[in-house]
């Protein structure tokens, strides 16, 4: 039976600090539950990171592991010129050239996708971009001053759909909190029994994502002390159970 939830996680430098515990301990500690669960997951990786630790990724790939693209630099993309755009998804397409991945999928960090860098994508051949979070509020408190941004994708169309010639958008659903590691961190599980009951209502094959780093001991977070990131590793495992 195919599984009802798509299980993605950026992959980037841990969350303000220049280091890569989420990539070399966290991603581990995340296989070691696909595995149990028989999950292969869509990692959407940095370039440089896919660069600085690519015998981790070619592994994982030829597990079946789909190998995507979070930017190169992770740089929102609408604080970017056209030309820096296009700059960056030119690096991404010569990386995955080079290590001879199938160019698939893409998801902007931050969300900050836009005109421009989707008319890029179809250009240069991805399959699907997946940044539009359609319904929800998380966008809204953590960016407010993207107000355009947010409001576009806010009122975005749930499910897959073609948004360009040859590229087609994945959204990341919401009922007006997100499908992510911070709603897993924090709603115990019968209620995350509840919540993907009530998201499969409205969301075909929805799309779970968290981060490498939520699957590290983050010291200076209250957020890993007060939900720490070993009972959202259970959580997952749980999620993936009901998938």
């Amino acid at each position: 039976m195919p599984n009802k939830i798509i299980f993605s996680v950026d992959v980037e430098k841990d969350i303000n600090q220049d280091s890569f515990n989420g990539v070399l301990i966290g991603l581990k500690n995340f296989e070691n539950i696909c595995d149990k669960n028989n999950i292969r997951p869509v990692l959407f990786v940095t370039g440089e990171v896919l660069e600085k630790f690519s015998k981790i990724f070619k592994r994982l790939y030829k597990k079946g592991w789909e190998i995507s693209s979070h930017g190169y630099t992770h740089k929102r993309f609408d604080d970017l010129s056209n030309a820096e755009k296009e700059k960056e998804i030119q690096k991404i397409v010569k990386l995955y050239s080079k290590f001879s991945f199938k160019l698939e999928g893409f998801r902007a960090p931050q969300h900050s996708i836009d005109k421009r860098t989707l008319d890029l994508l179809n250009k240069y051949g991805f399959k699907y971009d997946s940044s539009y979070t359609p319904l929800n509020l998380f966008q809204f408190l953590f960016f407010p001053q993207k107000i355009v941004l947010n409001i576009r994708g806010f009122f975005s169309p749930l499910n897959e759909y073609k948004i360009r010639s040859n590229l087609r958008e994945k959204p990341c659903p919401s009922l007006l909190i997100p499908f992510v590691s911070l709603t897993m961190r924090v709603l115990p599980k019968p209620l995350i029994k509840l919540y993907l009951r009530i998201l499969n209502i409205f969301y075909k094959k929805p799309i779970f994502y968290a981060h490498s780093w939520d699957f590290i001991e983050l010291k200076n977070s209250k957020i890993d002390r007060k939900f720490p990131h070993k009972n959202l590793l259970n959580k997952i495992d749980y999620l993936m159970s009901l998938s």
